[in-house]
């Protein structure tokens, strides 16, 4: 039977420790579409990734540019967002983006979909006092083929949202609509069917593409949420961000294997299920092209 708007709207979001056990974090996700894990940057580290973007961030102007119309309604107009947060946060990059944490949850996350994940953005999301409540979407979206299958679509978005400050309800909390993953594509949502996911600072928002959320308005007087999202996506669909043409050659050698593919500088492979290479150079590695 399906779930009444007020029975999604009445249940939490659970919350277990970061670094929890894959296994029990994968039921949660079954279940409810997302939970919030505890304690992936410690107060230090969250000071620091603050620090490393206060100046950056205080230039920046709210709202979107573009034409669209849309797009600029999505963006919000009293939003800052701030992309590349891998070459601008180094604290970010190695204690959060380079975890074996981050990677084993999203590893599990495309299990049979695909073996290798880009980094889609590391983008920060500042919400302005005054802005209203972001339209609600799927993250899935980015890549709306994909929306013809329904409940029944491989994960082709998984994200991970780790505020700076602590967000509550008041301040522009993500809100989120527990169980949502789950129906029916067509079935209409209204965000009197969304909880607040309250988190203190350095915890994570972890969920995937299908779960129906969107940023919450900010009623505060002068508390700008910020927050860093960081979705991915399987290693044959294209990113939000070309990070080859913004980080720089010699950044890119000081990172792991494993976060300089995140990021485009090595080849996609392909085994579960069976597929061939891409992002290759002349049928070759890609690091190996570049040196690395």
């Amino acid at each position: 039977m399906p779930e009444s708007s007020t029975s999604a709207a009445a249940r939490r979001l659970e919350t277990l420790p970061w670094g929890a056990p894959i296994d029990e974090v994968m039921d949660v996700m079954a279940r409810d579409g997302g939970l919030i894990l505890s304690g992936a940057l410690t107060e230090d580290e969250v000071r620091q990734v603050n620090a490393e973007l206060d100046l950056v961030l205080e230039a920046r102007r709210s709202g979107s540019t573009s034409d669209n119309p849309q797009l600029r309604e999505f963006w919000g107009h009293s939003t800052k967002r701030l992309t590349n947060v891998v070459t601008l946060s180094r604290t970010y990059r190695e204690r959060f983006l380079s975890s074996p944490v981050t990677h084993g949850y999203v590893r599990r996350m495309f299990e049979g979909v695909s073996d290798t994940f880009w980094l889609n953005t590391a983008q920060v999301i500042e919400i302005q006092p005054g802005e209203k409540a972001q339209v609600l979407h799927r993250d899935m979206g980015n890549y709306p083929v994909f929306f013809r299958y329904g409940v029944d679509a491989p994960e082709v978005m998984v994200n991970m949202i780790v505020p700076l400050i602590d967000t509550v309800e008041a301040n522009g909390a993500t809100r989120v609509i527990p169980g949502s993953h789950r129906w029916d594509f067509d079935r209409p949502f209204t965000h009197d069917m969304t909880v607040p996911a309250e988190m203190t600072a350095g915890s994570c928002l972890f969920y995937g593409g299908k779960l129906v959320h969107g940023g919450g308005a900010n009623h505060t007087a002068d508390v700008r949420r910020r927050v860093i999202t960081s979705p991915f996506n399987p290693g044959f669909l294209v990113p939000e961000e070309a990070y080859p043409f913004a980080v720089p050659i010699e950044l890119a050698r000081e990172m792991s294997p494993e976060l300089q593919q995140m990021i485009g500088f090595r080849s996609f492979y392909q085994a579960n299920p069976r597929g061939g290479p891409l992002w290759q150079h002349d049928y070759e590695e890609l690091a190996n092209h570049l040196g690395l």
